[in-house]
């Protein structure tokens, strides 16, 4: 019995895998039959990239094969080609000013050559030839900050201002000239997130807040490569120098991922193989001793591009702000990519992370953020014990991305992972000093086992019926995770907070606690596209989840609690294209998140429902590289858990909570040397149902306003060709707390700052944060105290890049 879970994820997956490997082998694709006969003509968009890059494009566009030796392609370009062409008169173009040409092969394809001397110098057939915009893929890079296209908001690859939710995408080159060390630092510019205020520990957890609801793994809200990622707080954070772009959607978005909280989710796009030699090293040295070397490297591994290869890797030796605490790390992540065809490819993705760290810990409010009669404490104070300090993680993950094309119009794909994350954790936990200086401490040891296995199956079908073209998803999705954790919990000596002495063994043991979870979720969803005369999008979605979940606790509860659950969520939105680039949309989304326990009566809870109604407007000029948007939300999470007003030691579900906002957010480059990111958040979100009279009405935990701005310009103009520089504001009004508890704080403005040169293959660049060094508290204090946000930092790179 206790294998079965496995054994059905095992026959899912195998079952997927192997009809996608027979669809591939039994299905003529277009890129195996026949290569396109020479007078065949296509409609081709083609811009001017690298030419490994530009053949690839080709092929996607045509079916055609096209052989090149990586050694033909290493530092060559490609102009742009636009217009109905064959294939051949695209080669040509591409091929124009380069010292190579394109001849059949007895396969019907085409293979790239040197050209001779003569050759180079003849006449070539006019064609047109335009400059474009950049084309991207949804998963690919992106050239700047602006990312025109994302499948985090419908699982297919569509242009971001066909969507009619709100998705903001980070890409890797805004987190690299940012120097962003986690994702909470790659989100400081986003509308939406507030990503400076939580409580968590920074340096071991990713959590924040969307449009007000908090959003941490537990929660379903982190998937990478649009599955299910983590499983608890305790699992790490991902390294953001492993990603490609990083993307949220906001709001109500369980009907195509299930269970999850109504904020919104994060998705983040691990880096792939490419056709295009990559090839890059950097040093990092910053403050408080920060040491850091990473590595990129990519291209073809054969001469006809079938295989490709990706290998990101990263190690840092540093201390933190805090004493006592320091934040190592080593990534790796190798990536290899099976392209037999156009229509048909296998990317193989694994990383492994190890994390030694530890929790800065919080400190008492008095003397933080109330006085306190002896003083100030300094923002590198450190009030547990240095002997149990300590946040060891081991994640590894493995899993693979499949995509086949049967035709133009019908495509599969499938991915599946497996991440298994080993934890051992020692952290003290204090409390406010009742003398104003003596502070009592419990101390917490965790050694945990958590694994997720996650599997995603779907097929996209296009087809056209008189004006209106659709584009149609159906799949299903499958994901089981366990946790395990066996915890002691210690009674600690008091500590002086103004005059720490450690070193002192624990007083007494507490008890141990031996939680042990595990969750099952299986759905399926359909969602048509209609494209109705190229004005009008309507989007229509809807899904059904099972849910079935155990846990229990060795120590006190050997037997737990098991409970199934299930839910239909929709989706339902639509979007007017302008032709001045102007479209705006209105949509409808839903949400829901299981919930434990039961009320006076014996009866489980319900799963907590989201309800979202969203209208916006997003702005995007032809031939332009903008992006602005704005939108208005109101969002409501509904079977909140409130006291039982018969009996006030349970609880029933007549809570409601609702967070409701404005969101305006700006990516733009506006002239060849100046970039641009805007961004500004209202969010009113408070408590409007509960039976307890004191919570009614009260807001909780979201600033009212955040606001951020971002430029960096290129000095080559003024004579300073190479270097550029740029600065950002980040602003948090005051944040309110939290109805349990949690103490307002006040709000801050930050500043940040970047230097860089650039010549030849190599660049360097400074960045500060923080630049005034402003002393300011993170997130909410609770009972167990207040966290000081991050002193000025600064970081020096050198890249070098061939």
């Amino acid at each position: 019995m206790r294998n079965r879970p496995r054994q059905r994820l095992l026959a899912a997956t195998l079952a997927a895998t192997f009809g996608s490997v027979l669809a591939t082998w039994s299905i003529p694709s277009a890129a195996q039959a026949a290569a396109p006969a020479p007078a065949q003509v296509f409609d081709l968009q083609v811009p001017s990239q690298p030419l490994a890059s530009a053949l690839n494009e080709l092929s996607r566009q045509t079916g055609a094969q096209v052989f090149a030796g990586a050694d033909l392609l290493a530092g060559v370009s490609s102009r742009a080609v636009s217009g109905r062409l064959t294939v051949e008169q695209a080669l040509a173009a591409m091929l124009a000013e380069t010292r190579l040409e394109a001849t059949r092969t007895t396969s019907g394809g085409f293979a790239i050559r040197r050209a001779s001397e003569a050759a180079t110098g003849a006449t070539l057939q006019e064609i047109r030839v335009t400059a474009t915009a950049d084309r991207e893929s949804a998963t690919g890079p992106v050239a700047g900050y602006v990312a025109k296209r994302s499948a985090t908001g419908t699982k297919t690859d569509t242009p971001i201002i066909e969507t009619p939710q709100s998705i903001s995408v980070v890409t890797a080159d805004q987190m690299q000239v940012q120097k962003a060390q986690s994702l909470q630092d790659a989100l400081g510019y986003t509308a939406g997130v507030a990503s400076q205020v939580v409580n968590a520990n920074p340096l071991t957890s990713d959590s924040l807040l969307l449009r007000g609801f908090e959003s941490v793994p537990e929660s379903g809200n982190f998937y990478r490569d649009g599955m299910r990622y983590m499983t608890t707080i305790f699992g790490g954070k991902q390294e953001p120098y492993g990603l490609e772009r990083l993307e949220v959607i906001k709001g109500a978005s369980s009907v195509l991922y299930g269970a999850v909280a109504p904020g919104g989710l994060i998705n983040s796009v691990s880096k792939r193989p490419t056709l295009t030699p990559l090839r890059e090293l950097n040093l990092e040295y910053g403050s408080f001793n920060r040491k850091q070397a990473s590595a990129d490297f990519g291209g073809a591994l054969d001469e006809n591009g079938v295989w490709s290869y990706r290998l990101t890797a990263l190690v840092r030796d540093s201390d933190t702000p805090v004493d006592y605490t320091r934040d190592d790390r080593v990534y790796i992540a190798p990536a290899l990519t099976w392209r037999p065809s156009a229509a048909t490819s296998l990317t193989l993705l694994a990383n492994y992370q190890r994390m030694r760290t530890s929790s800065s810990g919080a400190l008492p409010a008095e003397g933080t953020l109330l006085p306190n009669p002896y003083g100030k404490l300094p923002r590198d104070r450190f009030l547990g014990e240095p002997s149990r300090n300590d946040f060891n993680n081991d994640t590894t993950s493995v899993g693979w991305q499949f995509d086949h094309a049967f035709s133009d119009t019908l495509k599969l794909h499938h991915g599946f992972r497996y991440l298994k994350s080993d934890l051992f954790n020692q952290y003290d936990l204090g409390f406010e000093p009742t003398d104003h200086r003596t502070r009592s401490r419990l101390g917490w040891t965790f050694d945990d086992r958590a694994t997720v296995a996650t599997t995603d199956t779907h097929l996209e079908y296009t087809l056209g019926t008189g004006a209106v073209r659709h584009t149609i998803l159906a799949g299903f999705d499958y994901s089981r995770d366990t946790y395990d954790s066996d915890r002691r919990l210690d009674l600690l000596a008091p500590i002086d907070i103004f005059l720490p002495v450690y070193g002192k063994a624990p007083l007494a043991f507490i008890r141990d606690e031996n939680p042990r979870r595990e969750n099952e979720r299986f759905g399926v969803y359909v969602q048509d596209q209609m494209k109705i005369t190229d004005r009008w999008v309507l989007l229509l979605g809807g899904r059904q989840d099972w849910v079935r979940s155990k846990e229990k606790d060795l120590s006190q509860d050997p037997i737990g609690d098991n409970r199934k659950d299930d839910a239909f969520t929709g989706r339902a939105g639509v979007v007017y294209l302008a032709d001045n680039g102007l479209a705006p949309y209105a949509s409808f989304s839903q949400s829901f998140e299981p919930v434990s326990g039961s009320d006076r009566a014996g009866s489980r809870f319900k799963p907590t429902t989201g309800e979202q109604y969203e209208f916006g407007i997003r702005y995007q000029p032809k031939d332009s590289n903008m992006l602005l948007s704005a939108a208005v939300y109101d969002l409501r999470r509904q079977n909140v858990i409130t006291v039982d007003p018969i009996d006030n030691r349970n609880s029933v579900q007549t809570g409601e909570v609702r967070s409701r906002g404005l969101e305006l957010e700006a990516k733009a480059s506006l002239t060849r040397n100046l970039n641009l990111i805007a961004a500004y958040s209202y969010t009113d979100a408070r408590v409007t149902q509960s039976n307890t009279p004191e919570e009614l009405g009260t807001r909780f935990r979201a600033p009212y306003h955040l606001f951020s701005l971002w430029a960096d310009y290129g000095l080559g103009e003024f004579g300073l060709p190479g270097w550029r520089i740029g600065g950002g504001v980040r602003h948090s009004s005051d944040n309110p707390g939290y109805y349990n508890g949690g103490k307002a704080t006040p709000g801050f403005t930050l500043v940040d700052l970047r230097l860089s040169y650039e010549r030849g293959p190599m660049s360097y660049a400074l960045n500060i944060k923080n630049l005034s060094d402003k002393t300011y508290i993170s997130g909410e204090c609770y009972f167990y105290g207040c966290r000081y946000g991050d002193p000025r930092t600064v970081t020096a790179t050198v890249s070098y890049r061939w």
